[in-house]
């Protein structure tokens, strides 16, 4: 009776782990597909001024680090899209990294971007890193920093 009752066990111990390992890798790829259109999605606001988007996607106690070491705070952020004191023309994502962790998303990656800021033109590559938290049902941005990458040499 013992070994019926442990065969039964295992049985269902591994009928479990069968059937929701593949449910918990499609929740993950789901999930990272979620990620990577925000990052699109954020991606376009930008270059469109869509302040719209930007007080909704970012989280309320956003601060963005800057390449400079500055902290920018969420409303100024938005207020300098909205004054098109920040203008990008293009930002163009390299490969992402997303690793998930219950709530949470980092997303590490790298853009070449170009525009204007405060009247200034340029391009810079970038490394940045984005932190988000899943709230109230929708995935928020929390945290980013980006730093330049250096022009190589000539």
């Amino acid at each position: 009776m013992r070994d019926a009752t442990r065969l039964l066990g295992l049985a269902g111990l591994l009928f479990v782990a069968v059937v929701l390992r593949p449910a918990a890798a499609a929740t993950s790829a789901s999930t990272e597909a979620e990620i990577t259109r925000l990052e699109d999605d954020w991606r376009t606001a930008r270059i469109k001024g869509d302040t719209v988007f930007l007080e909704h996607f970012y989280a309320k106690d956003l601060v963005i680090q800057g390449m400079n070491g500055s902290a920018l705070p969420r409303d100024e952020d938005i207020a300098l899209f909205a004054s098109g004191q920040i203008k990008p023309s293009f930002i163009d994502h390299g490969p992402l990294r997303i690793q998930l962790m219950g709530d949470t998303a980092v997303v590490t990656g790298t853009d070449h971007l170009g525009g204007t800021y405060k009247g200034h033109s340029g391009e810079m590559n970038l490394r940045f890193t984005d932190v988000f938290f899943r709230r109230d049902g929708r995935w928020q941005l929390v945290a980013t920093q980006a730093t330049k990458i250096a022009d190589p040499p000539h």
